[in-house]
């Protein structure tokens, strides 16, 4: 009995990590890491939202690095690289936006670099998505390989849950933390913070 029990839990897929010994194997492995690091990217910004009502600042400046490491790339590695400028060149919004606010900076800004700064800031917003999209093919192509259309959608639910979940808990933070759980990780207190510890 206790045998048969340690040979299940040794043919265990989760046990294994999904290591492609079993029968289910296959590409799983890669369907666990690609959810799981994507969800806990998710679950910060979302819960971050719903608790400030805004995207905080570094997560601005990620996109920041994440375009000037993508156009700095391809611009080092050009001649081993295929890449349309049109593409290259949507990646420079939020590059310009960060510029242009360290030449003017808000506490000096005139009319004219403030309306540059809007239609920047418009531009970074709409490029976005296709950021993103060049981001996952980079940091997670074995999402673009898993075995079928299914394993895809899964990802996509899963991450989606955790991210509508993270903001729902941002949001009603007053039901899960403290103001002083939010002093402890040197974040400010949003506006709805609780003084009292939730039961």
């Amino acid at each position: 009995m206790a045998e048969s029990k340690r040979r299940r839990l040794a043919e265990d897929d989760l046990l294994k990590g999904f290591d492609q010994t079993g029968p289910s194997g296959g590409r799983l492995g890669g369907f666990f890491a690609i959810t799981i690091g994507a969800s806990l990217y998710a679950w910060h910004v979302a819960f971050s939202f719903g608790a400030y009502g805004t995207l905080l600042y570094p997560f601005r400046q990620q996109l920041f690095v994440v375009a000037m490491v993508v156009l700095l790339g391809a611009l080092i590695m050009r001649s081993r690289t295929r890449i349309h400028p049109w593409l290259l060149a949507l990646f420079a919004p939020p590059l310009l936006l960060t510029l242009v606010r360290l030449v003017f900076p808000a506490s000096e800004s005139g009319a004219f670099s403030t309306v540059v700064d809007r239609i920047l800031l418009v531009a970074t917003v709409a490029v976005s998505p296709i950021v993103a999209w060049v981001v996952a093919r980079l940091l997670a192509p074995d999402y673009f390989t898993l075995p079928d259309r299914r394993a895809k959608i899964a990802v996509v639910a899963v991450v989606a849950a955790v991210t509508l979940t993270g903001y729902a808990v941002g949001r009603l933070n007053d039901r899960f933390l403290t103001c002083g759980d939010f002093q402890v990780a040197g974040d400010a207190e949003p506006e709805n913070c609780s003084h009292v510890s939730p039961r």
